[in-house]
């Protein structure tokens, strides 16, 4: 008699393949190492939790977060909120006052 387990349709494993560029896999790899796991584990927690939650664990979005904050200071260089020093003196003497 063979006591292997036998899994359920839910519990088959499957090989999933994705293309993705070195430097990102590399990067990853080490962060799940540091984590103190595989990539496929890695990658097996973010897919679990993005069936469970039926939406990505992050919002994705096209617009750099950075965007809106240069925005934001270029509008106030051009409003005149932003004072200017001539040298480190100036700099150092307007921050004092902060």
């Amino acid at each position: 008699m063979s006591s292997t387990k036998s899994r359920s349709k839910s519990e088959v494993r499957v090989t999933v393949q994705a293309r993705i560029d070195k430097q990102t896999k590399d990067a990853a790899m080490a962060a799940f190492k540091a984590m103190g796991m595989d990539m496929s584990t890695g990658i097996s927690i973010y897919l679990n939790q993005v069936a469970h939650d039926q939406r990505m664990p992050f919002t994705p979005s096209a617009a750099d977060p950075l965007d809106a904050t240069l925005a934001d200071a270029l509008a106030d260089v051009k409003a005149g909120r932003v004072e200017h020093a001539d040298n480190y003196a100036a700099y150092k003497a307007a921050m004092d006052k902060l």
